[in-house]
């Protein structure tokens, strides 16, 4: 197996691991490149990769991130990947698996591995200890926990966009991604999505769910403000929350307390 540290020899940007057992890829979260042992990348194709193994005739020689050794060029369904014989690890790009799953119709084990890896590349948690200095909200969401809008905070938003769709989709994104990938990420609550340096960071309460578009990444120090405000509102207004009937209306009065939300975000900026 390789070393707990891998290098993505495509772009230099750090693997990680998927969770979820030996067979999982690492994943490159900068380019969608994944690292697989042989074995169950071919359980995945179904297809044992021997024959297919050829010296590469063009482009640079990638080195194993394990072991460093060159790898051995390997077409496969038409896509260029790569196999280190030492440890027998598959290095693909993240288009060149697209092209073989699209080549394999009928096997949703490969169209689920695919999808699992492009959601677990993207999805990050609140426990990264480093923090990115230029921090940028764009806009912020208070939902109900059945997904109603109550209220919002979003001055970057085109007009065009209806602001109780845009909430309604967003926590239909945490139901997806914690329905459907509970084997990758436990059985939490999503905390993040992010893409390239954009984010999407949620904020659980008991009643209520914090969703912030921005750039760069919240800061511990934030995330602890913002539960600490969402808690206090929600204990505050625990009459009018616990049995709420989805009637805004009932909840004017409550409008004022959000300020103790947005105020740690604004803070961070």
């Amino acid at each position: 197996m390789p070393a707990l540290a891998l290098e993505c020899p495509s772009c230099r940007h750090p693997m990680r691991p998927a969770a979820g057992g030996s067979g999982q890829p690492w994943l490159c979260d900068g380019c969608g490149s994944f690292f697989m042992p042989a074995p169950a990348f071919q359980g995945l194709v179904q297809k044992d990769i021997a024959g297919h193994v050829r010296p590469r005739q063009k482009g640079p020689v990638h080195h194993c991130p394990g072991c460093k050794g060159a790898m051995s060029g390997l077409e496969f369904e038409g896509s260029d990947m790569d196999l280190c014989p030492a440890c027998n690890m598959v290095l693909s790009g993240r288009n060149s698996f697209s092209t073989i799953v699209e080549h394999s119709p009928g096997m949703p084990a490969l169209n689920k591995a695919l999808l699992d890896m492009d959601v677990a590349r993207n999805i990050t948690t609140a426990g990264r200890p480093e923090t990115v200095p230029r921090l940028e909200v764009d806009n912020l969401f208070i939902l109900y926990r059945n997904g109603i809008l109550i209220a919002s905070f979003a001055p970057d938003m085109p007009e065009e966009l209806d602001r109780d769709i845009v909430g309604s989709m967003l926590m239909a994104v945490t139901e997806f991604v914690q329905t459907s990938f509970k084997g990758l990420g436990g059985s939490g609550q999503l905390s993040c999505i992010r893409f390239g340096d954009r984010e999407i960071a949620f904020e659980h309460g008991r009643y209520l769910v914090l969703a912030l578009t921005l750039r760069g990444e919240l800061g511990l120090q934030t995330r602890s403000k913002l539960a600490a405000a969402l808690k206090s509102v929600e204990a505050s207004n625990d009459h009018l929350l616990r049995s709420w009937d989805g009637d805004l209306g009932g909840l004017q009065g409550l409008l004022g307390s959000f300020r103790h939300i947005v105020e740690p975000v604004r803070a961070a900026c």
